[in-house]
Order: structure tokens, then C-alpha cells, then sequence
């Protein structure tokens, strides 16, 4: 399953930049993000390199006219140009202050490489969530990749090999570098791991990359499949209000212990809320370090007295709270809702 994520990179990246007091979102969606930014390799590339983002941004080392070998050498050591895989190179500068999104866009080129140099293959999984800019819970230490010839399944050498059908249908293109879509990509996902799962799910539906209904075709697709019947329970979790992986990974570890659903993204006056429960007159805000950069603690305060003269007691749930110490955290939060600890 490879190690935790960083949560930084949730917290400032993935959370949607909602102005407060406002439904104003203040720039792209983190999807969008990610499409723009290789949009934008496109045209730095252009010039010197007019069809590498046809192959992925991702060209064999061997037989370069330029870089020379030596001058290429440099280039990998300071960061200017990109290693994918063995022999593999790319004029890709991934540098950046965000080291959880460097790693995605490594990872994106090193999934590229794995897929051109075998055509049989299509980026699937947690890889394929990466290429498509979905967050899932932790990059994996190689790219996973689908052969409908099931050739050399399991780990083999730099990537990991699954066996399934793959239909032309069901597969898109990703600058000439074949990959499940998005919703076959999150059934796979559901397989397998149900944080990824709701995380990856969430963000779909609410960039409208997929629908519903795409997602249930893909669902009967699958019937007979190993771990079917936790995808269709997990998906069926899925919703496009959420707004940033820790709040689909906070929904989903209260789904599965027992709490009520909350509604999602409501207004209070000026104060829109993560998540609200009627019932027990409680609000949950998930706590991003860059959620509210633009105010202050004193504001925070503010807000919550606010939010307590509508009749509603606030709680706040941290990345520690959900994901390293669900345990502890459901000790004090059972009792708010009436549940046995």
C-alpha cells in the first residue's frame, strides 16, 4: 500500500480555495490544475521537442543527438530534466515547493514509460488515478498497469502487472499514453481500496469528469470480478460535494463505524460548514492547514460563535484525528451522537 501520504499536499492542494463568506472558488479545481500544468509542458516543449507529448513526455535516453551524454547527466542531477525509468528520460522539469506533487508527476512519467514500451499495457489503479490528476491515498512505489493478455502478472521489474479485460472503450489517452477512464479507473479502485476509492470518487463527480450512470456501467462490467461487491458499496458513498480527500476519508471511516450521514457544504448566514447532523445539532469542520489562510485565529473564533448562536455545536477533526488515530477519536465522538463507545 506504500506509506502514508503527505496531508500537507491535501491541505493545500487538494482542498477547493473557496473564498470565505462567499461560493466563489478563487482558482482552478485540483483536476483542472493538473490538466493545465502538462497543458502548459506542451507549450514549453514545443519548440525543441514537438511530438514528445505525444509519447508521453518520455523518450529513450540512448541514441539522443542532444543532450550529449554528459550534459544530459547534469541535467538529471540538478532537476532539469527527468528520470522515468530505466533508459528512460524526459525534458520535463518537475521540480517544485509541493514534494507530494513532485512525486505525482514522477510517478506520471514513470507510468508513461512502463505503458510505451509495451503496448499491450494500460495504465490502471492508483497510476491511473495519478495520470488522470485524482488524489488516492499514497503513490505506489511502481505503476500499476493492465494486461488484457495477463502476461507477467504481479510485480515485474518496475511496474506491477494486473489481468483484466480491457475493452477500446474503456480506455482514453493520455498525451499518446494509454489509461483506463476515469470511471472503469475508479471501480478498479474500489477493488482494491475503498479510501481510494471515496478520495478519487468525490473529486470525479464534483469536477463532473464522470457521471453516475457511467459509473454503474462500469459496475455491471465488472460483475463476477474479485471485490465487485465492495466497489458497488463504496461508490454508492460517493458524493460530489465533498471537497477534499480528507473529508471523503472522514465520511468513510463515519459510514463504516456506525454514525449517521451528515449533510455536506451547507451555509449558516455567511459560514458555509463541512459537514452538519441535525439530529444531534452538531457541526464537524475537517481542518486543512491552508483552509482558512486568510483568516485569523481570533476569526475562527468569530465564526464559531456565529455558528453556535444557530443552535449548533462545533467539533473539528484533524488528518491525525481520521487517519492515524480513528481509534482514539471515535472514544469522544460516539457519545455526541448518542452511540455506545
Amino acid at each position: 500500500m506504500g506509506g502514508l501520504p503527505d496531508p500537507d499536499w491535501y491541505f493545500e492542494n487538494v482542498l477547493v480555495n473557496a473564498r470565505p463568506g462567499t461560493s466563489e472558488v478563487a482558482e482552478p479545481l485540483p483536476v483542472e490544475q493538473w490538466r493545465l500544468w502538462w497543458a502548459n509542458q506542451t507549450r514549453l516543449l514545443a519548440s525543441e521537442w514537438p511530438t514528445l507529448a505525444g509519447q508521453g513526455f518520455v523518450l529513450p535516453a540512448a541514441g539522443l543527438a542532444r543532450p550529449t551524454p554528459q550534459q544530459l547527466r547534469t541535467l538529471l542531477r540538478k532537476g532539469v530534466w527527468t528520470r522515468a525509468a530505466h533508459g528512460i528520460v524526459s525534458p520535463v522539469d518537475i521540480r517544485g515547493a509541493d514534494r507530494y506533487l513532485v512525486r505525482r508527476r514522477r510517478h506520471a512519467l514513470a507510468a508513461a514509460a512502463v505503458a510505451l514500451r509495451q503496448s499491450g499495457h494500460v495504465v490502471s489503479g492508483r497510476s491511473g488515478g495519478i495520470v488522470h490528476g485524482l488524489p488516492v491515498f499514497a503513490v505506489p512505489a511502481r505503476p500499476a498497469v493492465t494486461d488484457p493478455d495477463r502476461n507477467g502478472l504481479g510485480r515485474n521489474g518496475a511496474k506491477h502487472v494486473h489481468g483484466a479485460e480491457v475493452a477500446a472503450a474503456d480506455v482514453t489517452d493520455w498525451y499518446g499514453v494509454r489509461v483506463l477512464r476515469i470511471p472503469r479507473t475508479l471501480v478498479d479502485l474500489a477493488r482494491h481500496d475503498r479510501r481510494d476509492a471515496i478520495m478519487a470518487g468525490d473529486a470525479a463527480l464534483r469536477e463532473k469528469l464522470t457521471t453516475p450512470a457511467e459509473i454503474d456501467h462500469y459496475l455491471d462490467q465488472a460483475a463476477g470480478w474479485p471485490g465487485v461487491r465492495q466497489a458497488r458499496e463504496v461508490l454508492a458513498l460517493l458524493d460530489p460535494r465533498a471537497e477534499s480527500p480528507l473529508e471523503s476519508l472522514a465520511r468513510l471511516v463515519l459510514h463504516d463505524d456506525g454514525f449517521p450521514p451528515p449533510d455536506l457544504q451547507r451555509w449558516f448566514g455567511r459560514d458555509r460548514v463541512d459537514m452538519v447532523f441535525d439530529e444531534q445539532r452538531l457541526i464537524i469542520e475537517i481542518d486543512g492547514l491552508g483552509k482558512y489562510r486568510s483568516t485569523t485565529p481570533a476569526d475562527e473564533k468569530r465564526r464559531e460563535r456565529r455558528l453556535r448562536r444557530h443552535g449548533y455545536r462545533v467539533e473539528r477533526l484533524t488528518w491525525d484525528d481520521v487517519v492515524v488515530k480513528w481509534p482514539e477519536t471515535r472514544q469522544w465522538l460516539r457519545p455526541l451522537f448518542g452511540l455506545p463507545v
